[in-house]
């Protein structure tokens, strides 16, 4: 059945579409509230009605940086219509930079100069140079530099040009810098090779012309549109974030033009098959993180727990090229509190999508909840009756990402044809339960416990010396606990795609709305714990998915050390005690985790 299936869509995937709806998205700076992603979802909502799917719309959520939706504050709008600069000494331009020519080479939320723009003196601050007077000043800055912005605020510098963030081995590709919205500083992307000219004019005495004009009109759109199914309750969504710089290829024009294919294979199917699927399958793109959660706090006031999807699979960066970009396809599971056979079935489905074109070069593996885009909202609420079980379908670790260098050539055809075909295969499943009956599910199960029970050993092995083994015998029988959970569910007669978790019965209660938000989280500590918890992502991301974990975790866990515990287990690795409880602390500091008493729901 399976099989057949898989065929059916690799087949249905109109590949030349699908491209040319990602080229024409890279066209345009997709700021999360800009004129760009204004007409990149113009594209979308077209594109999405010519295809036949109802009530396609536009949301035009408020972009004034106030507005919010649970703890999330709505983004400012910003549209750079010019930025330029050019550093000059002796009388030549040593070096001249045109974000209209030049992706990313201005600073997300760069402030804009006055008319006519303004000339500054260029100063060398990198390294120990704390003394070296920035007032007036465009500052040429290292991380350690750029991580601080606020520093250079008060020193009276205007504005910094940085190569920190570029990529290549020769740092030729500017990378993604971000400021506050709030920001007075003006800043640079630019290259190792501009940024040596840059220091180096400095140093006999150079100046920085420029010259940024933002508009500041746009709304945050949010597109929807719906395949219509035959009145079963509940909805599938299909989620991709349409925001990044251009060109922003892999991230995430790749997977925002595969949802429409998503959307075309399961029409083709509807009229192969002779009758709608049994659920309506939702389509939303947006800015990444604020758009989901604009949306869904719009919906839940209206329709309460209702108004939730059944399951979600969510595209991010799904068509790298293997060959260049050295990341396999991940399947991201469901996170272990939101225990779904969603996470076994992806699995299933997307092996059998690389099975059937194993011809090409490319391979997948299974990856644990670390929640780094969209499908985290739907996961992460404090309350689990607004939980919704999520996959994601991405490509972690791309070394041209939030790059300039995030272009078409880097994007694989049949990397997009493959992860479209099973984003169609897995919704058509999910959205009518009735094809996927008893037997087939515990087939997909059983096979999943045993892959997952080798892949569990080899980690325990790894892991063996680790508290005397104590580590690796609870993850074991951590997984094998898992997965004896999973295979229960087999046994309803209607498929319930989130199975109840663990009773909530901690020592800590969650105390945030709405689904976990981790900048709202920082913006309720004090300077110097949000420091702390910020210099701790800078040095790992994945400590960003051990915060998440820890938030929910504590719910169900005895003490922090339990829930610290329970969340290595989750991540599938033993993880650093000390920065566990850093994080632990960060969240019972903000008020977001609290001691259980008796007025807790």
């Amino acid at each position: 059945m399976l099989s057949a299936r898989v065929a059916g869509h690799l087949a249905r995937v109109r590949l030349d579409d699908v491209l040319a709806h990602l080229a024409r998205l890279t066209a345009h700076d997709r700021y999360q509230a800009s004129l760009g992603i204004e007409r990149a979802a113009a594209l979308i909502a077209e594109a999405a009605h010519a295809l036949g799917l109802v009530d396609v719309t536009v949301e035009r959520f408020a972009a004034d940086g106030a507005t919010r939706w649970w703890t999330f504050q709505g983004p400012r709008a910003w549209t750079p219509t010019t930025a330029r600069l050019a550093v000059r000494a002796g009388g030549a331009t040593v070096v001249a930079i045109d974000h209209a020519a030049q992706p990313f080479a201005i600073a997300t939320y760069a402030a804009p100069t006055p008319a006519g723009g303004l000339v500054a003196r260029v100063v060398d601050a990198r390294g120990a140079r704390d003394a070296v007077d920035l007032a007036g000043a465009i500052a040429i800055v290292d991380a350690a530099g750029l991580a601080r912005p606020e520093r250079l605020v008060a020193r009276g510098a205007l504005g910094f040009i940085t190569d920190a963030t570029c990529r290549g081995a020769a740092g030729e590709h500017r990378g993604r810098v971000e400021l506050d919205a709030a920001s007075p500083l003006v800043g640079w992307s630019v290259t190792a090779a501009e940024r040596a000219a840059i220091a180096a004019a400095a140093a006999g005495g150079a100046t920085a012309h420029v010259q940024v004009d933002v508009d500041r009109s746009a709304a945050m759109p949010v597109v929807t549109g719906v395949l219509p199914g035959r009145g079963a309750p509940g909805e599938v969504w299909l989620t991709s974030h349409l925001c990044h710089p251009r060109p922003g290829a892999n991230d995430n024009a790749s997977g925002a033009a595969a949802l429409l294919g998503v959307a075309a294979a399961l029409i083709d199917g509807r009229a192969a098959r002779g009758r709608d699927l049994d659920r309506a399958v939702r389509f939303v793109w947006g800015p990444e993180f604020l758009g989901v959660a604009a949306l869904l706090h719009q919906r839940d006031a209206a329709r309460g727990v209702a108004g939730r999807p059944v399951a979600v699979v969510n595209l991010d960066m799904i068509g790298e090229d293997q060959a260049q970009c050295g990341t396999p396809l991940v399947v991201e599971r469901p996170p272990d509190w939101c225990p779904s056979l969603l996470g076994p079935l992806a699995e299933q489905v997307v092996d059998e999508v690389f099975a059937q074109t194993r011809d090409h070069v490319g391979t997948w593996r299974p990856g644990p909840f670390l929640g780094f885009s969209d499908h985290a909202l739907f996961a992460t609420c404090a309350d689990p009756a607004w939980r919704s079980p999520a996959v994601q379908l991405w490509h972690p670790g791309d070394p041209f990402n939030h790059s300039a260098a995030d272009t078409l050539d880097k994007v694989a055809p049949i990397e997009v044809r493959r992860a479209t075909a099973a984003g169609a295969t897995l919704v058509e499943l999910v959205a009518s339960e009735g094809d996927w009956p008893r037997a087939a599910r515990v087939e997909v199960v059983d096979a999943w416990r045993a892959r997952e029970g080798a892949a569990a050993a080899a980690i325990a092995a790894r892991y063996r010396d680790v508290d005397g083994g104590a580590w690796s015998r609870r993850f074991a029988a951590h997984v094998d606990d898992h997965g004896q959970a999973l295979r229960a569910r087999c046994d309803d007669d209607a498929v319930a795609w989130l199975a109840p978790g663990p009773p909530r019965g901690g020592a800590f209660a969650a105390r945030w709305p709405g689904p976990f938000n981790y900048r709202g989280l920082l913006a309720d500590l004090d300077a110097a714990t949000r420091a702390d918890v910020t210099a701790a992502f800078a040095d790992d991301k994945r400590h960003y998915a051990l915060l998440t974990h820890l938030a929910v975790l504590a719910e169900v866990a005895d003490s922090r050390d339990d829930a610290i515990a329970r969340a290595s287990m989750a991540l599938r690795a033993p993880v650093d005690p000390a920065v566990a409880a850093r994080l632990w602390d960060a969240l019972v500091a903000a008020g977001w985790l609290t001691e259980v008493s008796d007025d807790r729901p």
